[in-house]
């Protein structure tokens, strides 16, 4: 099989037991990666089953690329139900960077199924083509970076590791995994199920190899890539390139191994050679760009520095302005890798406590928490124990910031409202890009409306939308993050044509330009759905792919189909971008039809009042009518049906899940159609 080693890995945590399954049982038809994970949930967990159940998997799943040199294969993607998935626990996926899916493909897996709950703590080691469990009683309790280091003093500091800390273990809602690389399988809460089944960290070490069936193919392809998002680094200066002018097309535009892109205290530093502190590029396996840094000072502890994982604590550079971006904000997202704490739940937790304190809903007395001092190196290191370790109110705020606010009713919730823009059973996401610019400054546009109603997590983590729009922002000068959606639309034409079908998918306004135009909505988030689940299934990055704009092109078009076409190169199997699309829709039909299974609706699909009743900085909104009738245009375009939202017999059947429809039907779950028989 190209592509694949041709074994899945199972884990019987209850009974110590090790088997094995034929991958062929599941690919190429569920792709690999999100849609393989997709297809094990629904044969093996009954929505009866809880997160922290020990008959909850927690699967662990590359796709064909990983394990040879296709650019930006080092991914793979944890799934499972979801313990932050709130107020009703439903399955989910969170996708991890990094080094650690190459080497479970040297090893000799595609995927691993882990279920049960050990005894006593364990790790597990996966060695080429077999397994052992291990005891870690030595491990529990050690922070993330010392479980790795006694892990490495076992096995090899060539072991690639993942593992949970005291927040894994003390089964927060909120755990991350982090791997040895400094990535993380942040959203979802999947470190609280590994350490709801006495599982310390996941161990791998392979010397195996990944056949490709057309190795000249997929060079051709590669060096193609590295054209496009890479050039040799100008002499003194890894961050820029020689060629005057190109951009490296992350976010769009041109960063790469940016700190946080915030002047400050440690960005001096950093420039500083006679200072101790370095920031060097970083990048996951087989990545062209090498979008991140990785830190190093004398007083603070080393790490990766992107995104969230380094933005975590902003409120620092409130409390202390005059330094900036200081070794306090790095420090604290660095504690929450220590901890195992999601980093991106922390920045809702901050500001919701911040407004809580402020109109008096919460005080220091209640909390146990120092409230004034909200942005200070006190503060900070005295919430993450107490989320950690459980103690006192983090015992509430290990719930997860909706289930904590929920509890405490009234103002408390209402104030969580704001950060948590999804209504119906199934939130318990931050936001994350509602509007353009973030809300509730920045710019309405309906498809971001559209995209976050409907994911099973926070919308936008496919940066496919947020890099067009960056990238056109900084194409004509503007901040990224208070660009004017209005002045975007010349440059947008061409490449929402190529990516969408029409440049009218680019007229995101009404010709008066008072109200939103909702037409294209629910066709940019249906092609957005399936790219977003193929690149999740090869594995590809969601920042780099899918590549829809071009920074360095005049007409700014990108090129949608490369994901295709490196599938085709390491499997053999041919399929052009249009065939793509078509198994991306039956694999974002079988994660609906999961979601359905655990009582997901039409009315689930919703925003909380805020998000209908706040205006935007033009003065426009997201009109509940006008969401809704995008949402039955998006049901319409899948052939689900437009009433419930639930997938119907007819499109199920003709995407070849008859079983899924069967199984729908027995739990009552399946619309009634005209003229399809039952069974």
């Amino acid at each position: 099989m190209h592509g694949w080693v041709g074994k899945v890995l199972r884990v019987d945590l209850t009974e110590g037991a090790i088997s094995e399954t034929p991958t062929r049982e599941y690919v190429p038809r569920f792709l690999g990666g999100r849609g393989l994970g997709a297809r094990i949930y629904w044969e093996e967990v009954p929505p009866e089953v809880g997160a922290f159940d020990p008959e909850n998997r927690l699967i662990f799943a590359t796709g064909p690329l990983q394990g040879t040199t296709a650019p930006t294969s080092g991914r793979f993607m944890v799934m499972g139900k979801a313990p932050q998935t709130a107020p009703v626990e439903s399955y989910c996926r969170s996708g991890v960077g990094g080094h650690w899916a190459p080497e479970l493909k040297w090893a000799g897996y595609d995927a691993l199924i882990i279920h049960g709950k050990a005894r006593r703590p364990v790790y597990l080691f996966i060695h080429n083509g077999g397994a052992e469990i291990l005891d870690a009683t030595h491990l529990w309790g050690l922070d993330t970076y010392q479980a790795q280091r006694v892990i490495w003093s076992t096995h090899g500091t060539g072991t690639r590791v993942m593992v949970i800390g005291r927040a894994g273990e003390n089964r927060s809602r909120i755990a991350c995994i982090l791997t040895d690389s400094g990535d993380a399988s942040g959203q979802c809460g999947f470190g609280g199920v590994m350490g709801s089944k006495n599982l310390k960290a996941i161990a791998v070490h392979g010397t195996g190899y990944v056949r490709v069936a057309r190795p000249k193919e997929l060079m051709k392809v590669t060096n193609y890539c590295q054209n496009l998002f890479s050039r040799k680094a100008a002499h003194g200066d890894p961050l820029k390139p020689e060629e005057p002018g190109f951009k490296f097309n992350i976010w769009g535009g041109d960063e790469r191994g940016g700190l946080t892109g915030a002047p400050g205290e440690l960005w001096d530093l950093c420039m500083d050679p006679a200072s101790g502190y370095t920031r060097v590029p970083d990048g996951c396996f087989a990545c062209p760009i090498a979008c991140r840094s990785r830190v190093r000072g004398p007083d603070i502890p080393s790490g990766v520095a992107f995104c969230v994982q380094s933005t975590m604590y902003l409120e620092s550079m409130a409390y202390e302005p005059e330094k900036g971006y200081s070794k306090v904000t790095w420090y604290a997202a660095k504690l929450g890798d220590l901890y195992g704490i999601n980093a991106y739940e922390m920045t809702g937790i901050l500001p919701w406590l911040s407004d809580c304190f402020r109109e008096g809903v919460l005080t220091e007395e209640r909390t146990g928490l120092p409230l004034k001092e909200i942005g200070s190196k006190r503060f900070i290191t005295q919430l993450l124990r107490m989320i950690a370790y459980r103690e006192g109110f983090g015992d509430l705020l290990a719930e997860g910031c909706q289930r904590a606010a929920m509890e405490l009713g009234g103002r408390a919730e209402e104030l969580m409202e704001r950060y948590y823009p999804r209504a119906g059973k199934f939130g318990g996401y931050r936001e994350h890009w509602v509007y353009l610019g973030g809300f509730p400054t920045g710019y309405a546009l309906p498809f971001l409306g559209l995209l976050w109603v409907l994911d099973n997590r926070d919308a936008n983590v496919s940066h496919e939308v947020m890099s067009m729009l960056w990238g056109a922002a900084r194409t004509i000068g503007q901040d990224p993050l208070s660009a004017v959606p209005d002045k975007l639309i010349p440059i947008l034409r061409p490449v929402m044509k190529h990516a969408y079908g029409s440049e009218k998918a680019a007229e995101f306004f009404m010709p008066d330009g008072k109200g939103l135009n909702w037409e294209w909505a629910g066709r940019i988030v249906k092609r957005y759905h399936e790219r977003g689940i193929l690149k999740d299934s090869y594995i590809v990055c969601d920042v780099a792919f899918p590549y829809v704009f071009n920074a360095n092109f005049k007409d700014h078009v990108g090129d949608t189909s490369i994901e295709s076409r490196l599938y085709s190169a390491v499997t053999g199997e041919e399929m052009d971008e249009a065939e793509s699309y078509e198994r991306g829709d039956m694999l974002v039909t079988l994660e609906r039809a999961i979601a359905c299974r655990d009582g997901r609706t039409r009315a689930d699909d919703r925003f909380r009042n805020i998000y209908y009743q706040a205006t935007d900085a033009a003065g426009r909104r997201y009109k509940r009518e006008e969401l809704e009738r995008a949402k039955g245009d998006y049901y319409r375009l899948r052939g689900w049906d437009i009433a419930t939202g639930i997938p119907t017999r007819r499109r199920l059947e003709g995407l070849g899940l008859k079983d899924v429809a069967d199984e729908l039907e027995r739990g009552g779950a399946l619309p009634k159609e005209k003229g399809i028989k039952k069974g």
